[in-house]
């Protein structure tokens, strides 16, 4: 099971998600485009960490023993910097097509994680939580997204 932390920090991270969305769709300029902005950086951001999790469970020690899957070895690593790079790119297009390639982002990485983290992580019970959280934290990041990417015309 996730520890109380993980799942307190987990669902806080939705804060800026949908604050956010909601001031692009309903604040007055200049606070609309303050929140666009900030919306895409903070998409970013995340997009940049979900791809990261994959390297966490490699940096630590292997027993011998562990078995040397493609994706332990090599898939994890390289699908760990892919969502970076395509948040940098998010970052240089205008706010609605970046939000909707961050959202497309987030939304391959929970199927990879939910395709390839059993190589990762062997305690099921955990990964089942962590994936579980995993789902709804996406749904609800790329909903905010979505929601703003539709709403915004002039940036």
């Amino acid at each position: 099971m996730l520890a109380p932390i993980t799942r307190f920090l987990g669902y806080a991270g939705l804060i800026p998600f949908i604050a956010l969305s909601a001031l692009v769709q309903f604040a007055e300029p200049p606070l609309d485009f303050w929140a666009a902005n900030s919306l895409l950086i903070y998409g970013a951001s995340i997009a940049s960490f979900v791809g990261a999790l994959h390297w966490g469970p490699l940096l630590s020690p292997q027993p011998p023993h562990t078995h040397q899957h493609f994706w332990r070895s090599t898939g994890a690593w390289v699908w760990g910097v892919i969502p970076s790079l395509l948040a940098w790119v998010a970052l240089h297009l205008p706010f609605s097509s970046g939000y909707f390639l961050i959202a497309l982002t987030l939304l391959t990485a929970l199927i990879i994680d939910r395709r390839q983290f059993h190589h990762l992580i062997e305690d099921e019970l955990y990964l089942a939580d962590f994936l579980k959280m995993r789902t709804i934290l996406t749904l609800v990041a790329t909903l905010s997204l979505i929601l703003a990417g539709i709403a915004i015309q002039d940036y």
